[in-house]
């Protein structure tokens, strides 16, 4: 197997847990030109520091599967899935509905895992795991044995590895249309597998989709971006009056609508089709609770001052749509900006309507999405409940 030998500082954070590499952390120039594919990593001195996978035409080239000299053949891909399988059967006490694997954080960098019951989601985004397919997916098989098994492969991270994007359905059958059904704090969803964002479903704001329902009994509730719906009709799960769902995607509100009917509620959710800015700015009405679940704003460093820009105003919008004394929740998927700068950049878009907005709750994803100590970037959720006065 390829070795690669780090310099002293690369190889010492190796030793101690830090799963990725750099180009710039090899000694030698001429091992830069191999296939993407399982590597050993070593010291100056050629003892091996860690085992994983490389991929030379990136910058971050390497990923670390295991400190010191593990095989990383089919038992231990195995027991990586058993572990990640018991604490989620841990945290939800069997209900087969969470992310099975969160890549780096579950020590499988570059595989995303979201579980619906008897079908799993798969999103390989490096060349290296790639490589190691025919390895892992058969210890997957037997470690979680489901129906069916999709991967949906077509995330624009691959573009980035050189790698085409894909859907295939390689265990199993998925109904063409793409939808499996899930359940999430006792509302059922249908997510659709196949066409829908990401796995099709985001597992991660599980914990702020509960404490903002608690908060919607009896009270009118706006979703904005609200993709199929998830805020929203738990809320109106949980007593909301009414509900209305704004997203810029025909598709997303169709399963919206239908997962209202799904739970019998369907004469209480309504859906506008359009972008959350422009519909924001020409709404009128006021809500007692309002949701807004933007996509990521500040996809690299470099986006930072326009990203907080569009948080700003996007709170300057959303902030009048909110009654006296209401509850505004305000998430962000970027990992970059931290939860004072979020949270910063809401309230100054609220002060310039001049409503204050009072931070009550937060958080980031829920326990099927842990934290890697050393990665920062894992932390990335951000949820932010706001008092609007």
């Amino acid at each position: 197997m390829l070795k690669l030998l780090l310099n002293p500082r690369s190889s010492q954070r190796v030793s101690n847990g830090y799963p990725w590499v750099f180009r710039s952390d090899l000694l030698s120039s001429d091992a830069k030109n191999f296939e993407a594919g399982p590597v050993l990593f070593a010291d100056a001195h050629g003892r091996v520091v860690g085992a994983g996978y490389a991929h030379p035409k990136t910058q971050l080239m390497g990923r670390v599967l295991a400190t010191g000299e593990a095989i990383t053949d089919e038992e231990f891909f195995a027991y990586k899935f058993a572990q990640a399988l018991v604490w989620r059967e841990q945290c939800f006490h069997g209900a087969p509905y969470y992310r099975l694997v969160h890549a780096e954080s579950d020590g499988l960098p570059g595989l995303i895992i979201d579980r619906f019951g008897d079908t799993l989601v798969v999103q390989v985004n490096t060349a290296g795991m790639e490589a190691l397919q025919d390895i892992w997916l058969p210890a997957l098989q037997r470690s979680v044995p489901v129906k069916n098994i999709v991967l949906k492969n077509d995330g624009n991270t691959r573009e980035l590895e050189g790698l085409p994007q894909n859907i295939t359905v390689v265990q199993g059958e998925i109904p063409p249309n793409g939808r499996v059904e899930l359940i999430e704090n006792n509302v059922r969803f249908y997510a659709d597998v196949l066409q829908g964002q990401k796995t099709g479903w985001f597992f991660d704001q599980r914990p702020h989709r509960a404490w903002l329902a608690n908060l919607s009994r009896g009270k009118s509730v706006l979703d904005v971006f609200c993709h199929t719906g998830g805020f929203g009709i738990t809320a109106g799960m949980n007593g909301a009056t009414e509900v209305t769902c704004i997203d810029s995607s025909a598709a997303a509100l169709r399963l919206t609508s239908d997962n209202a009917a799904l739970n019998g509620i369907a004469d209480k959710v309504s859906v506008i089709e359009g972008k959350a800015f422009d519909v924001l700015e020409k709404i009128n009405t006021r809500y007692d609770v309002v949701s807004v679940d933007p996509p990521a704003f500040v996809k690299t460093k470099k986006d930072m001052v326009t990203g907080l820009k569009g948080y700003e105003k996007l709170a300057r919008l959303a902030a009048p749509r909110v009654e006296k004394g209401g509850v505004m929740f305000f998430a962000s998927c970027s990992s970059h900006p931290t939860e004072k700068e979020i949270a910063e950049a809401v309230t100054a878009g609220c002060l310039k309507v001049k409503r204050q907005a009072l931070l009550v709750y937060s958080g980031t994803a829920g326990p099927d999405h842990p934290v890697h100590p050393q990665l920062p970037e894992t932390r990335y959720l951000k949820a932010l409940g706001f008092r609007v006065v």
